[in-house]
C-alpha cells in the first residue's frame, strides 16, 4: 500500500545502461562513450516510436556525484533539449543515482565530512564512480539524508526529473559512533546492525519526503547484486529494480570467459527471459509492478515477442540497443505494446493464474480482471506443440491474438485457447477487452 500511486502505475520504462555496457564489452568503448546528447536524442526517438513512457538515463549524466549537476560537456544545455523532446512525446525523464557517494571536490562532501561512513573509525578510500571523479561514501543514517533529499527535489524543479533510479546501496558498511545508529555506549557490532536496520528506514523516509514535495516522483532501487539493502518496507514508498544484467557467471560456479562480460544473461535470446520470468513467482504476494525488470528489444521477431510477452506481465522494462532495431522490429513492438496499453491497468490489478514452469511447454500466465474480463493470457513454449488452455476467469467478448493461437467461446461464458507453436522458444498473447 502506498499513498503515492505513481510508482504503482504500469508505465513502460527504458534505461540506457544495457547499451552502455554492451558498448564497453562488445565495441571496446568506455561506459560513458554513449552518454552524450546526440546518442540520447536518437534513443528517445526510437523509444517514442515503440511506446516507452519513462526514459531513464543511467550513470554518466552528471559532472560529479554528490552535487549531481548535469555534465555540461555531455549535455551543454543542462538536458533542456532532451527534456523538451521527452515533453513533446509525453515521456518522463529518469536519472541514475548512487545515494551513498559524494565526489571529493563536491560541495556536498565539503559540507558533510562528518557523515562519512567508517568501520572501526576508518573511512574507505575514495574511489571513482563509473569513470567519474573519485568519491567518498556518506551515510544515509545521518544528517546527510536530508541534504540528499533536497538534491532530488531540486532536480525535479530545475531539470524536470520525475524518475530516480538508485543503485549500489549496501546494507552493511558503517559502525560509526557519530551518526544516527549508535554511540560509544554501544558496541561496534550493535552500531553495525543498527545501521543495517535503520538504512532501509532512511531510504523509505527519503522517498516519502520526496514524493510529499513532488507527487510525480517515482524511486526505484536496484537490488540485483549481493549485499544490497533489501526489505519489504521500502516497497511501501518505492519499487525495486529487480534484475539488471545479472546474475553472474560466478553465481553458477562457471568460469568467466576471458575478456567477456561477467553477466551470464547479458545476451539477447530466451535465457534472459527465463531467468527474469522466474521472479514472477513473487506476484502471488507482491504485485509484479513493484519489480521493474528489463527485456531486450533486439530482432528477430521471436526475440521481440518473447520480450514483450514477458514484460507485460508486470515487469514493464526495456533496454538494449534501440538504435539498431530494424524498421519492421520497431513497427512490431509498437503494435504489440499499443495493444498492451489498452488493458495494462487491468493486467496490473489482476491476481495471477499460472500454469507450467518457466522454460517448460507450455508456460502460461493468465492476468484477467475479474470485474471487467479485460486483460491478457500469455503463452510460452520451448518446443513445437499443440496445447489447449481453459481460461479460469470470464473474459470480455472482444479479443486480439498475437502469435500462434486461437480463442474459442464456450457455453459457460468462459473461453478456450488453442496454442500451436510451430518452433521452439515461441510466445503468443491473447488480449481481451481490446
Amino acid at each position: 500500500m502506498c499513498d503515492n500511486r505513481e510508482s504503482r502505475k504500469p508505465y513502460i520504462f527504458y534505461n540506457t545502461w544495457n547499451y552502455q555496457e554492451r558498448n564497453q564489452d562488445w565495441n571496446k568503448k568506455t561506459y560513458l562513450d554513449s552518454m552524450n546528447e546526440s546518442r540520447i536524442l536518437k534513443e528517445i526517438e526510437v523509444a517514442h516510436q515503440i511506446g516507452v513512457d519513462v526514459f531513464v538515463i543511467d550513470t554518466g549524466w552528471y559532472e560529479k556525484t554528490g552535487d549531481w549537476q548535469v555534465d555540461r560537456q555531455r549535455f551543454s544545455d543542462n538536458l533542456k533539449k532532451v527534456k523538451r523532446k521527452l515533453d513533446d512525446y509525453g515521456m518522463k525523464l529518469g536519472l541514475w543515482f548512487n545515494p551513498t557517494v559524494a565526489a571529493v571536490s563536491s560541495q556536498m562532501f565539503r559540507d558533510h565530512q562528518d557523515c562519512v561512513m567508517t568501520l572501526d573509525g576508518v573511512a574507505k578510500e575514495a574511489f571513482p564512480v563509473w569513470e567519474t571523479e573519485a568519491s567518498m561514501e556518506l551515510s544515509l543514517v545521518s544528517r546527510y539524508r536530508k541534504a540528499f533529499t533536497e538534491e532530488l527535489i531540486r532536480l525535479v524543479e530545475e531539470v524536470g526529473v520525475s524518475y530516480f533510479k538508485w543503485d549500489a546501496i549496501a546494507q552493511y558498511g558503517s559502525n560509526s559512533a557519530n551518526h544516527e545508529h549508535g554511540t560509544e555506549k554501544n558496541s561496534a557490532q550493535e552500531r553495525s546492525e543498527c545501521y543495517a536496520f535503520e538504512l532501509a528506514r532512511a531510504m523509505t523516509r527519503i522517498v516519502e519526503d520526496l514524493t510529499e514535495a513532488c507527487p510525480e516522483a517515482i524511486v526505484d532501487f536496484d537490488v540485483t547484486e549481493g549485499g544490497r539493502c533489501v526489505g519489504l518496507g521500502f516497497l511501501a514508498a518505492g519499487k525495486y529494480f529487480l534484475i539488471n544484467n545479472g546474475p553472474y557467471y560466478e553465481n553458477f560456479d562457471v568460469p568467466v570467459p576471458e575478456g567477456r562480460n561477467v553477466n551470464l544473461f547479458f545476451f539477447p535470446g530466451p535465457a534472459r527471459d527465463w531467468v527474469c520470468r522466474s521472479t514472477l513467482t513473487y506476484d502471488d504476494w507482491i504485485p509484479s509492478i513493484l519489480f521493474l525488470t528489463h527485456y531486450f528489444p533486439d530482432d528477430p521477431s521471436e526475440n521481440q515477442l518473447g520480450s514483450v510477452a514477458s514484460l507485460i506481465l508486470g515487469h514493464n522494462g526495456i533496454w538494449g540497443d534501440l538504435c539498431s532495431i530494424s524498421e519492421d522490429g520497431v513497427t512490431r513492438m509498437r503494435g504489440w505494446l499499443s495493444l498492451y496499453k489498452k488493458v495494462r491497468n487491468e493486467i496490473t490489478s489482476s491476481y495471477p493464474v499460472r500454469t507450467g514452469i518457466v522454460a517448460g511447454s507450455p508456460e502460461i500466465y493468465e492476468k484477467i480482471c475479474e470485474r471487467s474480463g479485460k486483460g491478457a493470457v500469455v503463452f510460452f513454449a520451448s518446443k513445437e506443440g499443440d496445447y489447449t488452455y481453459h481460461i479460469h476467469n470470464l473474459v470480455a467478448k472482444s479479443w486480439e491474438a498475437v502469435g500462434p493461437l486461437d480463442v474459442l467461446e464456450t457455453d459457460s461464458g468462459k473461453a478456450v485457447i488453442h496454442f500451436r507453436p510451430k518452433k521452439s522458444k515461441e510466445a503468443a498473447i491473447a488480449f481481451f477487452g481490446i
